[in-house]
């Protein structure tokens, strides 16, 4: 019996709350492909919808909106 068949074997045995502690304590150990492209996915689909919210902001001449404001504030 080969060494992973072996592994199988204990796996099949593990109650659902065994096997939870089993991948827990061993998913540092062998990276998944498949999640680590699945965290790519949702950070870049992330990133891109903030991207998208981003506009342009007018160049503001700030004298003038202060001396705006003043003038509405206490008429001068």
């Amino acid at each position: 019996m080969s060494t992973r068949d072996k592994a199988i074997r204990i796996i099949d045995k593990l109650n659902e709350r065994q096997l939870e502690g089993f991948i827990n304590m061993f998913s540092d150990f062998v990276a998944d492909e498949v999640d680590i492209e699945e965290e790519k996915r949702k950070r870049l689909a992330a990133y891109l919808s903030v991207k998208k919210m981003v506009k342009k902001n007018p160049d503001i001449d700030y004298d003038k909106e202060l001396a705006e404001y003043r003038e509405e504030k206490y008429g001068r």
